[in-house]
């Protein structure tokens, strides 16, 4: 059984070959394609991908001590579990709950342990007595993803958003204002933006959180292929797998201190696999944690893919990952700014992860993404990236008049990844200037 294990969590790269070779060469695209579009996901890496396969001849339901296979995979979630604690630095009071595809499963995962997500049917036939109800304050930051804003208005719950600074950063003095004012919040902010790449300072938050008995809770769905937070103490980290190399198909993850579940109720969906004894009358319900919260057929081959993903992720090191992904976000950046009428959203100076949104005066961000995309094999985004209130801030866009436009406002947004080389990015560059001179 151990053996079974130790293979299926065998280094995923060779130590004698060169690291950078062998993960460029793992990664399944199709050729002559350039791929700037991490932010949005990663891609597959044969490395994962053969690993995954090796597995499939054992599979087999969990949930059962009598038949070998469905033991092999009790023991391999159990052995996913620790694994990605380890590889998400979190302590042994969390525990990691698969949910759904990515971050958005995991915020309304976390919202269900909370009491603070229910359907909307059930809120409107609540609204006669929702006035009178004292709702938890939740507070946002300034730089959210769709899913850690506008999820939390639609709850039972009063929501508050940290505006940006006058250098366009998170205002901590605000933050800490707002906490005075409302001690024991649960305060939700992303580590990274995924629009402009810019980090919130983790450590400042984390002690103001601390110093008002505020739960912390953090968006890592574009941080955490990058890095792990450092000097920063955090109830609750939300993870999306597919971001990450290797990481497509894998589920979303929700890291939780395991105080933050109330095990004197019934578990947050009451169904197979967390009942300990039920009759035609009574049913019981399992202790353990996390098993408590992971309610029917186990995803096993996502949460197998998720461990994986960053199982790689941390053999290249975060370090080498870190200084990669820097030096090509200074070359991106400089290369930029030369081009005419650009305008580069976010603080320029701020640390950041390598993500860039920007506009091109007098171009729409979805035609030159389609050039770019049809003519020059390169693939980016354009759109508001989910992050339309962020993205009235860096437009200056009156919240009043923008709902009468016509055309959604955006930027075109290009992530960069720890495999691309120098050449990709003047690839990229000389393809943008070759595109605009088409579009103009």
């Amino acid at each position: 059984m151990q053996a079974f294990l130790n293979r299926s969590f065998a280094p995923l790269l060779n130590p004698n070959e060169n690291l950078l070779d062998q993960v460029k060469s793992s990664i399944i695209l199709k050729k002559g394609v350039s791929y700037f579009d991490w932010g949005a996901s990663g891609l597959a890496s044969v490395l994962v991908e053969k690993r995954v396969k090796s597995l499939l001849p054992y599979y087999a339901n969990a949930h059962s001590v009598s038949s070998k296979h469905a033991i092999l995979m009790g023991m391999l979630l159990k052995e996913c579990q620790e694994k990605l604690k380890r590889s998400l630095n979190l302590s042994t009071n969390h525990c990691v709950l698969s949910a759904g595809y990515g971050a958005s499963s995991a915020i309304k995962k976390f919202q269900e342990i909370l009491g603070v997500c229910i359907p909307s049917k059930t809120k409107k036939n609540l609204e006669p007595y929702l006035k009178d109800m004292a709702l938890k304050r939740v507070i946002v930051g300034p730089y959210e993803h769709h899913s850690n804003e506008i999820s939390w208005r639609e709850g039972l719950c009063e929501v508050v958003r940290i505006p940006l600074n006058e250098h366009g950063l998170l205002d901590l003095e605000i933050l800490e204002q707002i906490l005075k004012k409302s001690p024991n919040s649960l305060v939700s902010v992303s580590a990274a933006s995924n629009v402009t790449g810019i980090l919130t300072p983790l450590k400042e938050v984390s002690s103001l959180c601390k110093k008002y008995k505020a739960i912390l809770a953090l968006d890592l769905a574009n941080f955490s292929a990058h890095a792990n937070p450092k000097d920063c103490e955090y109830q609750t980290g939300f993870y999306a797998p597919h971001k990450l190399l290797g990481g497509i198909g894998g589920c979303g993850l929700l890291g939780i201190a395991k105080d933050l579940i109330d095990t004197q109720i019934a578990p947050s969906f009451s169904a197979g696999g967390v009942i300990k004894y039920a009759n035609r009358t009574r049913h019981e319900f399992i202790d353990e944690l996390p098993l408590r919260e992971e309610f029917g057929t186990p995803g096993l081959l996502q949460f197998y893919r998720s461990a994986l993903a960053y199982q790689l992720r941390d053999e290249c090191g975060l370090d080498f990952i870190h200084k990669k992904e820097n030096n090509l976000l200074r070359v991106l950046m400089h290369g930029l700014k030369d081009l005419p009428a650009i305008n580069i959203y976010g603080n320029l100076t701020a640390s950041r992860v390598g993500v860039v949104a920007f506009n091109i005066g007098g171009i729409s961000p979805y035609d030159l993404a389609r050039v770019l995309s049809y003519e020059y094999a390169i693939e980016t985004r354009a759109g508001c990236s989910c992050a339309g209130p962020y993205g009235h801030d860096l437009l200056n866009l009156n919240a009043q008049k923008s709902s009468d436009f016509n055309a959604k406002p955006g930027w075109l947004r290009v992530s960069l990844h720890f495999t691309h080389s120098i050449n990709d990015i003047d690839y990229l560059l000389d393809s943008l200037k070759k595109a605009v001179k088409k579009l103009r």
